[in-house]
């Protein structure tokens, strides 16, 4: 028996009715979270009001975070505990933890989301967690300090920086199997990865700059300082003289870090100009862009705050007080739910 018009249209109506709710239920909203690696919280701030709306207590000294590609879950990885903890981005609970190697660092997830890889410093190795279980699946073996992982945008790939072991290390994220081996100069620190995998953008220890890397070719093309600081200027811990890099989603420009410096240098992309010197507060460490590319994020770890700057007039808009020694921070897009 066929419905009548009359429910059909009922039907139709209440579709669209539902489709309608929930739209209007829920909406996307960018979050950035900031780990304070000299407490046991991680920051979170309203990236539209610039102010922070909460905070997660995870465990002592946080280090890396990841989101996951549906939004809901946030990683971090804990190097006082020893575990990596899943935090429910709706509620901003955590919901999981598990134990992995000594001092898990900057953490990366695949495509489809079924395992996070959990750099171990300490243990020479990469953990791989399977998400379902939240239980190590796998271990990697790895350079000597292996420090922070990077997934290719196609999901393929899982770059690692080493410290110690000063490579760029490419591993099959399906199979694990080191597929490739770059030394690129000194220790290894945080990398910009293009989408196409053709170049990524490096800092290395004793560098107050980056080197540019052509990944098909396994070498250094370019070596890029930033203007030299001045005599006596106090420099970090293990010569990092650069540690965040960030490139705009557009992939248009490139943010880098002078911790000794107080500030962040914008570089156009591909000719690598510098377009702009931004002053921040002492011992920027990390840089996040939002999802939209309209705020630069940087992790003042000396001063206990967090600056965002405007990518278009390369302003700093606020300076926002967070944990003690803020290090890597994440911009991201998350759903929420309207009251």
């Amino acid at each position: 028996m066929k419905p009548s018009k009359l429910a059909l249209t009922a039907i139709a109506l209440f579709v669209a009715a539902a489709a309608s709710t929930a739209t209007a239920a829920d909406r996307r909203t960018t979050r950035v979270y900031v780990t304070n690696s000299k407490g046991d919280e991680v920051t979170v701030i309203d990236a539209a009001t610039m102010k922070v709306i909460g905070s997660i207590q995870v465990g002592a000294n946080p280090h890396g975070l990841v989101l996951s590609p549906d939004r809901r879950t946030l990683y971090i990885s804990v190097e006082g505990t020893d575990e990596l903890v899943a935090v429910d981005t709706a509620t901003n609970q955590v919901t999981a933890r598990t134990k992995v190697g000594r001092a898990p660092n900057e953490v990366s997830i695949t495509r489809d989301g079924r395992k996070v890889f959990v750099p171990l410093r300490n243990d020479s190795a990469i953990d791989v967690v399977d998400k379902t279980t939240m239980k190590v699946m796998d271990r990697l073996k790895a350079p000597a300090w292996p420090h922070n992982t990077y997934v290719s945008d196609d999901g393929r790939h899982l770059y690692l920086g080493s410290m110690a072991g000063s490579r760029i290390t490419i591993y099959d994220t399906a199979t694990h199997k080191q597929i490739n081996e770059i030394a690129p100069g000194d220790w290894v620190r945080p990398i910009a990865l293009r989408r196409d995998e053709k170049l990524a953008y490096v800092a290395l220890s004793k560098l107050h700059g980056f080197v540019v890397v052509d990944l098909k070719e396994g070498k250094t093309i370019r070596r890029v300082e930033l203007p030299a600081l001045p005599p006596g200027t106090v420099i970090p811990p293990y010569d990092t003289l650069t540690h965040g890099l960030a490139l705009t989603p557009d992939e248009r420009e490139l943010y880098v870090t002078s911790m000794a410096g107080k500030a962040i240098y914008a570089f156009s992309v591909p000719d690598l100009k510098q377009v702009a010197k931004i002053e921040v507060g002492r011992v920027p460490n990390w840089i996040t862009i939002n999802p939209d590319g309209r705020l630069v994020w940087v992790s003042n770890q000396l001063d206990d705050t967090v600056s965002a700057i405007d990518s278009r007039t390369k302003k700093v808009v606020a300076t926002i007080p967070v944990g003690h020694e803020p290090k890597r921070l994440l911009a991201v897009e998350i759903m929420t739910s309207n009251p």
